[in-house]
């Protein structure tokens, strides 16, 4: 199902006199979507905690440790706002990580995921009930033999053609088809190869939503539990946010520019 008519909109930044946490808003069927340029924004390591820092610098590719340390600080500082007043600073958050890689928050107070394509990503966030997986794409993606890869995934209705899509249009029925496998097996907590083996029957527990990121240029599919009809999607943009605004969102203290990450101006987000 493609959710229509999606603004991306500047997050709430204040959690109001009550200091109200914004998981109250996440009954069921509704899913927060965070979207971000991560080689545009400069936060603070000292959001993150020793071990994702020594995972970050044991990364070999300058460009993989900034997308790492942009994309994880800024998640905890998303994530800091769903829990009670006063919540918690970035740093505080309690991540683990279950079989396959999928992070979670340790006392379960949502249930997230995220994903990225070059300078995009993309965080889902639901209430802690229910599974969500997310995965995003850049639909100008290249794909090599298309045609060959359609017919592995069962796109391609027929030998002669018939039913085939227009070469044209055939990548970007690749690229979401795929996109939709990975959200599915992101929010069930297993791997593709595992997947195989039990698709399409892991689409009777899940929903399947795909969401512009970027129109025309990048999309994003999540999968969610279907004990409930997702009822309302809210997005939120966190491309031009400001340091103060950051710590405003995350309720972190400004951090000395010492503590910032070194960030080139992305100009996609421009």
């Amino acid at each position: 199902m493609v959710w229509g008519g999606c603004v991306w909109v500047l997050p709430p930044l204040s959690a109001g006199a009550s200091g109200a946490s914004l998981a109250l808003d996440l009954g069921p069927g509704v899913i927060h979507l965070w979207r971000l340029c991560w080689s545009g924004v400069q936060l603070p390591v000292n959001w993150l905690s020793e071990s994702e820092r020594v995972y970050a610098s044991q990364l070999r590719s300058w460009r993989r440790q900034r997308e790492f340390c942009a994309c994880r600080a800024a998640w905890r500082a998303v994530l800091a706002r769903f829990y009670v007043p006063g919540g918690l600073s970035p740093a505080e958050l309690a991540l683990g990580t279950a079989a396959h890689g999928k992070p979670y928050l340790l006392n379960g107070c949502v249930s997230w995921n995220a994903s990225h394509t070059k300078d995009w990503a993309v965080l889902a966030v639901t209430n802690a009930a229910y599974a969500i997986g997310c995965d995003v794409e850049r639909l100008d993606r290249r794909i090599r033999a298309p045609e060959a890869l359609a017919k592995r995934l069962g796109l391609m209705p027929s030998s002669d053609g018939v039913g085939a899509p227009a070469n044209g249009s055939l990548s970007r029925q690749v690229l979401a088809y795929w996109s939709e496998r990975e959200a599915v097996a992101k929010a069930l907590g297993t791997g593709l190869g595992r997947l195989s083996t039990t698709w399409p029957r892991s689409l009777e527990s899940l929903q399947i939503v795909t969401i512009p990121v970027v129109p025309d240029q990048v999309l994003a599919t999540v999968a969610s539990s279907d004990t409930w009809t997702v009822q309302r999607i809210e997005t939120f943009a966190l491309d031009h946010l400001t340091l103060n605004e950051w710590s405003s969102l995350g309720r972190a203290r400004p951090p000395d520019v010492g503590q910032q990450l070194d960030a080139a101006v992305c100009t996609e987000c421009e």
